[in-house]
This record gives C-alpha cells, sequence and structure tokens, in this order.
C-alpha cells in the first residue's frame, strides 16, 4: 500500500483497517473507493479518495497495487477519482507523495502540480525543561479570525494558498501572541492513532526554542504520539526540532490538480425583439440574440 495522505496515516493508522473505516461514517464525511481489475492479466487496484462537506479540497488517500509494477496503468483511475472529487463539490484534489514514489510520474501524467514539501516530525514524550511562563498558548475565539487570515496570507506562499486556502470553519486552534498581537497558531487533527499538529509561525518570534517547548507541554501525557508538521516554507524550524529532540520522517511532495467546474447561467430575455434590433456598442459583445451562456468557468 502507498500512502498518498499522510495525516490521515498518522491519525487513523492503516486506511483498510477497522478504525479508518468507522472514520468513514461521520455524516460530514464522504469517501469513495475505487475497485479496478483487468480482464487480461491479474492486475488489481484499489485507491479512495476523501472529501469533507464544505471543503474545496479533496485528498487521495491511499493506493493498492497488485501483480504490477507498472504505474502507468493508472492513470485513468486517476482521472476517474478527480471525476468523483468534482461530483463531491471539490475544487481541487490533494496528494502527498514520499520523494521516492514511482506513483510521483503516474499523477503528474495526470495533471497534478507539486506546490510544495512538508515532513512530520514526532515530538518527544516529555521535555526536561520547564515552558516560560512568557510563552503561553491560548484556545482562539472568532474574533482572533482576522489576524489569523492575515498571518496566514502573509507567510504562506500564493502558490500554497492556490492550492489551500485559508479557512476558518470549525478548525480546533492554539494560538501565540507577542505585544498583542498574533505571531503564531496551530491547528490541530486527531484520530485513534495519534495528535497532528499544523503551525504557522512568524520568523520574528522572539525565541522559538521556549515557543516550541510550551507548545509540546500543552499534550504531556496524552496517551498518543503528537507529530507536528513541518512545511518547505517553514523549513527554520527544523534545526530547534532536533535539538528539542524530534524524530524526522521522509520528506513527502504536495501536488495539487485543480478542476474545472462547468456551469450554465440562464439570461432571461424580456422583448426578443429589442434585442434583435439593437445595435452593439463599442464595449459590448457582439451577440444578436442570447438564450443561454454556455461558456464553461474554470474554478
Amino acid at each position: 500500500m502507498i500512502c498518498l495522505n499522510q495525516r490521515y496515516f498518522l491519525t487513523h493508522g492503516n486506511p483498510l483497517g477497522i478504525a479508518s473505516l468507522a472514520s468513514r461514517l461521520k455524516p460530514s464525511a464522504e469517501s469513495f473507493t475505487a475497485v479496478v481489475e483487468s480482464s487480461d492479466t491479474d492486475t488489481c487496484l484499489i485507491s479512495q479518495i476523501l472529501h469533507s462537506s464544505g471543503e474545496r479540497s479533496a485528498r487521495l488517500n491511499f493506493l493498492v497495487i497488485e501483480n504490477s509494477k507498472n504505474f502507468n496503468e493508472t492513470l485513468e483511475l486517476w482521472d476517474y477519482l478527480n471525476g468523483k472529487a468534482g461530483e463531491m463539490g471539490a475544487l481541487n484534489v490533494l496528494a502527498e507523495v514520499s520523494e521516492s514514489s514511482p506513483v510521483f510520474e503516474s499523477l503528474r501524467k495526470t495533471g497534478f502540480s507539486p506546490y510544495g514539501w512538508e515532513a512530520a516530525w514526532k515530538l518527544p514524550k516529555k521535555i526536561t525543561a520547564s515552558p516560560a511562563s512568557d510563552h503561553e498558548w491560548s484556545i482562539a475565539v472568532p474574533t482572533d479570525d482576522p489576524q489569523l487570515r492575515t498571518l496566514y496570507q502573509s507567510l504562506v506562499p500564493p502558490i500554497v494558498q492556490a492550492a489551500e486556502a485559508y479557512s476558518n470553519g470549525g478548525t480546533r486552534r492554539l494560538v501565540y501572541r507577542e505585544n498583542d498581537e498574533i505571531v503564531a497558531f496551530v491547528e490541530s487533527s486527531t484520530g485513534p492513532n495519534g495528535l497532528y499538529l499544523r503551525p504557522l509561525i512568524h520568523p520574528a518570534v522572539l525565541d522559538i526554542n521556549s515557543l516550541l517547548i510550551s507548545l509540546i507541554s500543552q499534550f504531556d501525557d496524552i496517551g498518543q504520539p503528537v507529530f507536528l508538521q513541518v512545511r518547505s516554507y517553514q523549513a527554520w524550524l527544523l534545526n530547534t526540532l532536533e535539538i528539542i529532540g524530534g524524530e524526522s520522517s521522509n520528506h513527502f511532495t504536495l501536488l495539487v490538480k485543480h478542476l474545472a467546474v462547468l456551469q450554465r447561467n440562464g439570461v432571461i430575455i424580456t422583448n426578443g425583439k429589442l434585442v434583435k434590433n439593437r445595435q452593439a456598442e463599442p464595449t459590448t459583445p457582439m451577440v444578436s440574440h442570447l438564450s443561454m451562456d454556455d461558456e464553461t468557468t474554470a474554478q
């Protein structure tokens, strides 16, 4: 099995296991699993796409490929799952692929583009140093959203924002302030196998060591592994994570496929005669009669 969704794998374990299957029973969660069997060979392909109601992105979850090492056979499978993502209401499809994975080229051939890399660091269970009292994290409140959005738009590269736009819909966050200004926040995802933290920290933070130690202390003795995501644009955190005893993982390339959404916009004509006799102005389209706009709009 090839993991295409590192966060889900670390928090829920094997996506074909009981715990992962049970998590898909949530009313807000949608998933589609495709099984492709070849009539000419014994090749079998299994893959899954996940989407949560209201989110702009769907995610490829995993790939199982049996009795074949030809990853070009997955091309039609990716196209089919991309179509399913559009039916679910997604505007793009995301995937995370190990840098050495042969799946990378097959995804590229179906329109996926790299937009960064990430690694997940396993945080130590205990920190010997005591967290500084002036590096306290607090739970985000709705009034924090404008500052959080500004911080995200300032630090995250545009190519990443095009794939993962800022969202405030029910996401659990901790925030850190300096001089009454939010300079860092952390989003979290949890499952039966672990807790996954996604930080965004301004490089001007005065003492990053103390800040991360304070963050880790928030999750002492929770009985689960705690993982911290590091993106390419936050690579300056890596040295500090090594100092405090974190365990690194392989780098994963982040891929996105932007979907085209077909829209048909009806135009009501109240007086067809006036439309036919009207002379076009220089700034208006040269159209004599219009009852339906069949243009497609890519979002």
